[in-house]
């Protein structure tokens, strides 16, 4: 999604120059503009800026309309996280917790108020005064009913804050505490500050416990699930595990070179977590105090957060942004430029997708990542996934060597799988109504289960070679398969024999019904697409690909076959006479698959060069494309209801894009785009042709 030709200030020159009539290049203002916002769109893509690349997108899309823009806005919108709401507040909001429930927000900082907020509704609940200095930490007890807040000069105060009162404070510390953290049975709480001790009271009495030391002043504090264990992190760059019953240091975690701002226990107490200021989360087995992983972000880290299951990290820094982490990865998921000066402060609710940050610019936010995930991997086999179906709106089947495997997608976020017997699978066919799936195999025999219960209802044979390709008719009565190098058809349900399509002169590779189910299109090994007559069992024409034919299909209209393979453009031919209509995607290393959307507005493309590629139809364009799996792309199909598209790849992974906001995208006018700009927290200034952070 890049401007081929022209940059940025190319465009701005030729755009002032031209006002309303056509420029040198020939395009009109609006054209110009909209190649602008594309461009900054692509950029915004690049930097992981969903929210300012779906507002861009959406500029473009209101000066000229086009596939690339829609595309772009629907894959932006899909991964941004929304701006739920923001407070300016006097001085810097220095700390921030959410309560256990995730219903409460409380923040502090420099004017020396604590206050808690309606998460939901962003109004502000009670204030809480009495702190003599800067509040630099807060902790909400396990049940949520109270609240600890500590700073300057030492002192840590616990708060009934549903009823405005003090009820504890407890006094030790020399200097500012940085750090609170209650333990998981709420009668401990823990605090560590810049006297570089770290202190453990009784939460009810006030009483000091434990105290342990670093080497230089401690900044966070975290209990392990079962309260055994205590982290603390510190500025002399390493992390410490302490065990409350031996009162002795467990494990010393270093390797960072730099202080360590944060840190925590997964909800399974198998990890830690710890994220410094060089720039990197680094993951230690909580066991052995082993390193286990690092991660390594793109900004300065002051302060992150983790949730409970080791998914996602909140990371913000001295330059102001926020950026989302996928634990496991360390891949970039989002940029935020939330603040315009020190981010100072960030939280992660108890739900993994609303978080919180604060900063010196005196600004709260909230923020909530999308509920369903733009994309999920499915991993199950244990082979290159050779060929997927969908067998319902939220049934997915996919096919390798070993054998196979049912996917449950009623649940986006836990998708579940079930494997069906060992048997190498080469093809797959569902049956129009989805009452049947048909499996080829290598053996030359294709067997046709009930969808329903995998119960095998027919074994087909006498295919010479591997079945790589399956097809059934549209009323679903006929059921074609590939050899080497004949097309044998069967009646459905009988599985009666009723005829056989030789003049292919090697292995099938590709089988398509048109619409209605009287015409049939196979590819393969020979170099040719033939167009068949069924019901008269002869060829109609012969086209030459060039090359080895892997996939056909007709329009909807069922006006045009479309074809591909190795080393040769994805082609759209006359179906009545065969004259070529169009290419596409030249110079491509080889598509193995294609896929139409049941509407016949979109076209799939997947194979070498581990792109999914989507196509707008009848025209032809490209609108956008897909590089997430570390393989050949090996099939690609889209769900009955066009709101997800699948594809299958030699990693052994099954990769599934929302697709709805690409097949029904907002209008292309200007309330959509005011709309974006309030839920992503961003300002249009149109004279520049700017889209920024508020």
């Amino acid at each position: 999604m890049r401007v081929p030709s022209l940059s940025w200030g190319v465009l701005l020159l030729l755009l002032t120059s031209c006002a309303a009539h056509r420029s040198s290049t020939g395009a009109t203002e609006q054209e110009l503009r909209a190649r602008i916002y594309l461009a900054r769109g692509d950029a915004a893509v690049e930097s992981k800026q969903w929210g300012v690349a779906a507002a861009s997108y959406a500029a473009a899309r209101v000066s000229s309309d086009s596939p690339a823009a829609r595309w772009g806005q629907a894959w932006a919108t899909d991964r941004a996280s929304t701006q739920r709401w923001t407070q300016k507040l006097t001085g810097s909001v220095l700390a921030l917790a959410f309560s256990p429930d995730g219903e409460v927000l409380a923040s502090a900082g420099s004017d020396f108020i604590v206050r808690l907020w309606s998460v939901k509704r962003g109004e502000l609940l009670t204030e809480l005064k009495g702190h003599p200095g800067e509040v630099l930490a807060l902790a909400f007890s396990p049940d949520g009913g109270r609240l600890a807040s500590a700073g300057l000069p030492g002192e840590v105060r616990v708060w009934d804050w549903r009823n405005g009162r003090q009820v504890a404070l407890f006094q030790g510390h020399s200097d500012a505490v940085r750090g609170l953290a209650f333990s998981p049975d709420g009668r401990l709480l823990a605090s560590c500050g810049l006297d570089k001790t770290v202190r453990v009271w009784d939460a009810s009495g006030g009483t000091e416990q434990l105290r342990f030391e670093h080497d230089a002043y401690a900044i966070a504090v975290a209990f392990s699930p079962e309260g055994g264990q205590l982290l603390s992190t510190s500025m002399d760059r390493s992390a410490r595990v302490w065990d409350l019953g031996t009162r002795k240091e467990v494990h010393r975690l270093v390797g960072h070179e730099e202080k360590v701002e944060s840190g925590a226990f997964s909800a399974d107490g198998r990890l830690i977590m710890t994220a410094a200021g060089d720039r990197t989360v680094r993951l230690w087995s909580a066991q052995s105090g082993q390193l286990v992983n690092v991660l390594r972000g793109q900004g300065d880290v002051s302060v992150a957060a983790i949730d409970a299951g080791f998914r996602l990290v909140v990371q913000a820094g001295w330059d102001g942004r926020v950026q989302l982490l996928d634990a496991r990865s360390g891949e970039l998921l989002e940029r935020l430029d939330a603040h315009r000066a020190f981010a100072m402060s960030v939280a992660l609710s108890p739900d993994g997708r609303t978080f919180a940050s604060g900063g010196r610019d005196g600004v709260l936010n909230v923020w909530s990542r999308p509920v369903t995930p733009a994309e999920v991997v499915l991993r199950g086999h244990s082979e290159w996934v050779e060929t997927l179906a969908f067998s319902g709106e939220r049934e997915l089947v996919s096919g390798a060597e070993d054998g196979l495997c049912r996917w449950s997608l009623s649940d986006w976020n836990e998708p579940v799988s079930r494997a069906e017997g060992t048997e190498a699978v080469a093809s797959l066919a569902v049956s129009p109504d989805s009452r049947l799936i048909a499996v080829g195999t290598l053996k030359g025999t294709v067997r046709v289960l009930e969808a329903a219960s995998g119960r095998q209802l027919l074994e087909l044979s006498g295919v010479k070679g591997s079945v790589r390709a399956l097809a059934f008719s549209p009323d679903g009565q006929t059921l074609a398969a590939g050899g080497d190098p004949d097309i044998h058809l069967w009646s459905i349900p009988s599985g009666a024999a009723v005829g056989r399509l030789a003049g292919h002169t090697g292995k099938l590779w590709a089988l398509a019904f048109d619409g209605t189910g009287k015409r049939l299109a196979s590819g393969g090994a020979d170099k040719t697409v033939r167009l068949w007559d069924v019901d008269r069992r002869q060829q109609l024409f012969r086209l030459d690909a060039g090359e080895r034919v892997r996939a056909v299909t007709f329009t909807a209209s069922g006006d045009a076959l479309v074809t591909a393979g190795m080393q040769q453009p994805i082609r759209m031919w006359s179906a009545t006479d065969g004259r070529l209509l169009k290419s596409m995607d030249e110079g491509t290393v080889g598509v193995m698959s294609l896929g139409l959307s049941r509407d016949g507005r979109f076209l799939a493309s997947a194979g070498m060069d581990m792109v999914v590629k989507v196509w707008s139809l009848p025209s032809g364009a490209l609108m956008g494309g897909v590089r997430r799996q570390q393989g050949f792309l090996s099939a690609v199909a889209f769900s009955p209801d066009g709101s997800v598209l699948a594809s299958g790849a030699s990693d052994r992974t099954v990769l599934l894009l929302r697709f709805d906001g690409v097949a029904h995208p907002p209008p292309a006018r200007r309330e959509p785009v005011e709309e974006t700009l309030l839920h992503y927290g961003l300002t249009w200034d149109e004279a520049r042709l700017l889209i920024q952070p508020r």
